[in-house]
């Protein structure tokens, strides 16, 4: 018993082969190279090699879609993935930027502090020293 492989699609999408049953015709009721011409033995591989390359065709293709539509699917969560990062970044600059700004206040308010304070100190030495003059100079 002779069998033939044919291509299925398995579980998985995965390709995979299975042997099919191939019925052998028995030698005595194969035909002998004198009993028939040589032209029916070629037009039976011909045949044969005809099934064969479909056979192929149709693995070739389903290998073809299947790899597209992984390459589809990888794209399509690459993707996803992208906007996903990009929405996170974006979440992440909003409280940045706002940051900055509390920042930038806090700056200008020390700074105006800063200021007030050597104001006060001018004022205050200039009123100790109108108060407590300085003493007179040693002879």
């Amino acid at each position: 018993m002779m069998s033939k492989s044919t291509y299925t699609m398995g579980p998985s999408f995965q390709p995979s082969f299975t042997k099919l049953p191939h019925t052998e015709i028995p030698s005595h009721q194969a035909p002998h190279a004198s009993d028939h011409a040589p032209w029916i033995d070629l037009s039976a591989h011909i045949s044969f090699l005809d099934t064969h390359m479909e056979e192929l065709a149709i693995v070739s293709d389903t290998r073809f879609y299947s790899m597209e539509d992984r390459m589809d699917q990888y794209q399509t969560d690459i993707t996803s993935q992208f906007e996903y990062l990009q929405l996170r970044f974006k979440h992440m600059d909003d409280p940045m930027d706002q940051h900055q700004i509390v920042f930038e206040h806090l700056q200008q308010r020390i700074e105006s502090i800063e200021s007030h304070r050597k104001s006060q100190h001018e004022e205050i030495m200039a009123y100790l020293r109108s108060e407590f003059p300085p003493p007179p100079p040693q002879p």
